[in-house]
């Protein structure tokens, strides 16, 4: 499947894709991913691991969907503010996350299309998981040794540039619509580049690079806040760290967290608590009690 090319016909309707598009009104841009990307690895397929191909076509592609949920999710995480908060169980947005990405009763601001690839700049890739210790990944109580087994599972991920395309929601004035498509395009061009779309973005999958993005866009979003590199380097290792050894990730950067602006230590909390390390406090004050180090951290965290 890797070895496969795109069909001739695949540039055709590339073309009439981008020029329906911009009948629409949708302003386009391309990304480029920095690595491998895959979307669909847990879909239904014929082998354990599938891959989302245009159906008519089989070229990779991303969909709109998974474009929009990126960057409601990292507007959530990263951005300042309630009105960019999220609660996707109990089906509340704040007004900003409401305006942009819309509610099960409405649509939202902006519309988010399926990104194709550019026609001969993608390829498919031959790609592989192959966990060794699954026992013990799985929370099992015997540690990992190197007697355990491999299991190799072949997966398919594709690199390429690619289309991408927002518009104004049917309806919607153009002019009302501006500083909503700016916010969006900025969130995407963060949320793409430090999140990555897809499967196995805690790998380094799925990273892309946004073309046109600028640190001047998304200055009408509301609370945007730029990240500095101790804030990004210790978001980059929440996104991999598992709950056991969550305590020690606290005591080891205790010192750049205790020195992080309100701004960061709220986006950083959020991080956390997306990955459920805050649910339980008392036991974090427990663990605590005898270490002055741990207790500033939490405090800090204002656990």
């Amino acid at each position: 499947m890797a070895g496969k090319r795109e069909p001739k016909e695949y540039k055709a309707f590339f073309q009439r894709y981008r020029e329906a598009l911009e009948a629409v009104g949708a302003e386009l841009r391309t990304a480029h991913t920095l690595g491998r990307l895959v979307v669909g690895l847990g879909g239904e397929g014929v082998l354990e691991t599938s891959i989302t191909l245009h159906r008519t076509y089989g070229v990779p592609y991303i969909p709109g969907s998974a474009l929009k949920g990126l960057a409601s999710r990292f507007a959530h995480l990263y951005l300042e503010g309630e009105a960019w908060r999220r609660n996707l169980r109990e089906f509340k947005r704040g007004k900003a996350q409401e305006a942009l990405f819309g509610t099960t009763e409405e649509q939202g601001l902006v519309v988010f299309f399926d990104a194709l690839p550019v026609p001969g700049t993608w390829e498919l890739h031959p790609d592989i998981l192959n966990p060794h210790h699954q026992a013990y990944n799985a929370g099992g109580q015997a540690p990992p040794a190197d007697w355990d087994s491999p299991i190799p599972v072949p997966f398919l991920s594709a690199t390429g540039t690619f289309l991408l395309a927002l518009a104004p929601a049917p309806g919607v004035d153009p002019g009302a619509a501006r500083p909503w498509l700016d916010a969006a395009w900025q969130i995407l061009s963060w949320a793409l580049k430090e999140e990555g779309v897809g499967a196995k973005t805690s790998s380094g999958y799925g990273r892309m690079n946004l073309e046109g993005s600028s640190s001047k866009e998304g200055k009408n979003a509301p609370g945007a806040v730029a990240m500095s590199a101790e804030l990004n380097n210790l978001l980059t290792e929440v996104r991999s760290l598992s709950y056991r050894v969550f305590t020690d990730f606290l005591r080891k950067r205790a010192q750049v967290i205790v020195s992080l602006s309100p701004e960061e230590t709220a986006v950083l909390r959020l991080a956390l608590q997306e990955k459920k390390f805050l649910a339980n406090p008392k036991d974090l004050k427990v663990e605590a009690k005898k270490d002055p180090v741990l207790q500033k951290v939490l405090a800090k965290l204002g656990v």
